[in-house]
């Protein structure tokens, strides 16, 4: 009877401390949830803050080129444990600046040019989206952190594309930054690529143009 009455307290109290435990969290399911367009509880949402976030493009031609930004309307990204795990960012295809040209008349001109269906269609197509599907931490590199695979949609076409990017997320703020080329014929933007064009000479535009995202979201 002793035995009985040493051991039963000691029971109870594992009992307890495993009730009182949190249960696990299985990784994958949560990815698997957030795929499904599910936020498990034990993900952290941060808002992309619009005012204090930049993307910005760059086009090439033999000679030069033009530079400007892209407006953003919205953005989430969802984080477990201070790591990235996924999110979106959505930016407003009418919102498309050129920043290099001063002449008013000029620079009016360019961005027609870029909103019309020669480039980015933005009448028909207003919003380009970028999900973040995947992240991979990068080891013993200076300039990055992580790697970032995801799906870019512009005019309606979606393309798989992984980038480089610094990332940090402390204190209730995320932080990214990155800087890469899209190969903009593979949605439809076709406009002065003498891959399609013949006799364009200096006119030719680079099939390739940059991407700089300057994005900070707040938990």
């Amino acid at each position: 009877m002793k035995k009985v009455k040493f051991i039963f307290p000691v029971v109870i109290m594992l009992f307890v401390m495993a009730a009182c435990q949190e249960p696990s969290v299985n990784r994958a399911e949560i990815m698997e949830r957030l795929e499904a367009g599910e936020i498990p509880e034990v993900v952290d949402v941060y808002h992309l803050d619009p005012v204090n976030s930049q993307v910005a493009w760059e086009g090439r031609r033999i000679g030069g080129g033009h530079d400007g930004t892209i407006g953003i309307q919205r953005g989430e990204f969802y984080v477990f444990e201070e790591e990235l795990l996924g999110g979106e960012v959505v930016m407003d295809m009418h919102q498309i600046k050129v920043l290099d040209i001063e002449n008013p008349e000029n620079n009016a001109r360019l961005q027609g040019h870029l909103e019309s269906d020669d480039f980015f269609a933005v009448e028909e197509y207003p919003e380009s989206h970028f999900e973040v599907v995947r992240v991979e931490p990068i080891a013993d590199d200076i300039d990055a952190t992580h790697r970032v695979f995801g799906n870019m949609t512009i005019r309606g076409i979606t393309h798989g594309v992984a980038f480089d990017a610094t990332i940090d997320i402390e204190a209730g703020q995320l932080v990214a930054l990155a800087n890469f080329d899209l190969e903009r014929t593979q949605w439809n933007v076709r406009y002065g690529s003498d891959r399609f064009f013949d006799n364009l000479g200096d006119r030719a535009i680079n099939d390739y143009f940059g991407l700089e995202l300057n994005l900070v979201a707040n938990h």
